[in-house]
């Protein structure tokens, strides 16, 4: 176990140093399974995915299987997904809808509520000396639904999820996130999965803040390419993708100081993203346009008492590990991406899609287009940051390189040189206060006792 004062001594945040071994440490590892994934409240999914009585979705909440499954009752569960006989998963499926779960292995069978409903040979071979009510499925002991995102915690005695997240990023996740003014979103079926390279948190801090890498060098292939077919006319859903703002763009922290912390990337405040997302909507049809002026009019009344009026943000990601992208518009559809821990070097990306609900079918359909070219991994945009994981495994994989810390320090003290009028703060962009931010609630859960 690595010691509280060790685990600053790597971790110092304040100053923006960060050593390398907090990823590739096989002892800080196993301390963040039990307290940050053992204690954090994890999205396990979207009100969508189980709509009707015996649908199901499974997921993971760090390194551990679990069903999210709407029971007879319509009550939403979170299940561990391990048999409690042998062990063995009781459900292989990614979705679907069941009256129970069957494990393959010994045929042991559960209720929708995780109960032991039927064991083979029950009779014969256990003598009606087991007890069933005590051998049913792990139930995950705290499970909140927010404005439809499903949210589950293995820390039966912690916060309520609205004290874990706190009014500020309560705030942004409602209106901004999962766009309740506007009628909410609508989940895609499916998800698109994919293993990387990489430890969990280098992935993460790239969604919590890190905009340098997309202008600076990592995309600029991207870029280059965008700009070459629009100047062929090829103008591909991808290579119109909505940028950001003709004006400053800003880092948001939610959750910033204190807290769980949600940060967002290139938030837009000006209406030059508005301009653009009209005259498109414009080639698309009257439906789309009136859409469009509707959701502005929406917004405005939802901020009209504000000081600043945000209109969206691009990228971001909310403790410890559900990723965003592709918010800066209704253009683009909403990328829900969750980073799930696969040992020290490696992570699974598990990738969901939504569309704002009361959208028109014109403006849905072009939204989903953008994602499967853009951040899919079959993408323009998501090789170029596994490649950057890659190399960045094999150089600080040798524990000789932990000796020097990483430099966390851009914009350091300058973080509040922003508006103010939100909750939250908006400081300058591009930053890293969003990666020391998620760097300062880590290690308040690795050092909480």
């Amino acid at each position: 176990m690595v010691s509280g004062g060790e685990l600053r001594k790597i971790t110092n945040w304040k100053e923006g140093l960060i050593s390398p071994a907090i990823h590739f440490d096989g002892q800080v590892y196993q301390q963040e399974q039990e307290r940050v994934f053992g204690r954090a409240w994890l999205v396990v999914g979207h009100e969508d995915m189980v709509r009707k009585p015996g649908d199901y979705v499974t997921n993971y909440m760090g390194e551990v299987p679990v069903i999210v499954v709407r029971d007879g009752e319509g009550k939403i569960r979170v299940l561990v997904n391990k048999c409690a006989h042998r062990g063995n998963q009781v459900c292989v499926f990614d979705r679907g809808n069941a009256r129970a779960f069957t494990c393959s292995y010994h045929g042991w069978t559960y209720g929708l509520d995780g109960r032991l409903i039927g064991v083979p040979m029950e009779r014969e071979l256990y003598r009606g000396e087991l007890n069933k009510e005590a051998w049913g499925l792990e139930e995950v002991p705290r499970v909140a639904n927010f404005k439809g995102l499903l949210c589950a915690s293995f820390d039966a005695g912690g916060p309520l999820l609205e004290e874990w997240l706190g009014e500020d990023v309560l705030w942004w996740l409602q209106n901004f996130v999962l766009a309740e003014p506007i009628g909410g979103l609508e989940a895609l079926p499916g998800f698109h999965r994919y293993r990387s390279p990489g430890n969990w948190k280098l992935i993460s801090e790239n969604f919590i803040g890190d905009d340098y890498h997309v202008f600076s060098a990592t995309h600029v292939s991207w870029l280059k390419i965008a700009s070459d077919f629009q100047e062929k006319g090829i103008l591909i859903p991808m290579v119109t993708y909505p940028a950001g703002p003709a004006g400053p763009a800003y880092e948001g922290s939610a959750g910033y100081g204190r807290g769980c912390p949600l940060g967002m990337g290139i938030v837009v405040l000006d209406d030059s993203v508005y301009r653009r997302d009209l005259e498109e909507a414009r080639q698309l049809g009257p439906d789309a346009v009136e859409w469009v002026q509707d959701r502005h009019r929406r917004y405005q009344e939802v901020l009209k008492d504000r000081e600043v009026k945000p209109y969206s943000f691009m990228n971001g990601l909310l403790f410890p590990n559900l990723g965003f992208m592709g918010f800066v518009s209704p253009m683009i559809g909403r990328h829900f991406l969750q980073f799930h821990p696969r040992g020290v070097a490696e992570h699974e990306v598990w990738q969901w899609t939504m569309v704002e609900r009361e959208a028109p079918k014109a403006v849905k359909e072009l939204a989903v287009r953008r994602v499967y070219q853009g951040q899919h991994m079959a993408g323009l945009i998501a090789p170029d940051d596994l490649e950057n994981l890659e190399r960045m495994v094999q150089t600080m994989r040798p524990a000789r390189n932990w000796q020097r810390p990483l430099h966390y320090g851009m914009q350091l003290d300058h973080e509040q040189e922003g508006p103010r009028g939100v909750p939250g703060n908006l400081g300058p962009n591009p930053s890293e206060t969003n990666q020391r931010q998620f760097y300062r609630f880590w290690l308040e859960l690795m050092e909480a006792e």
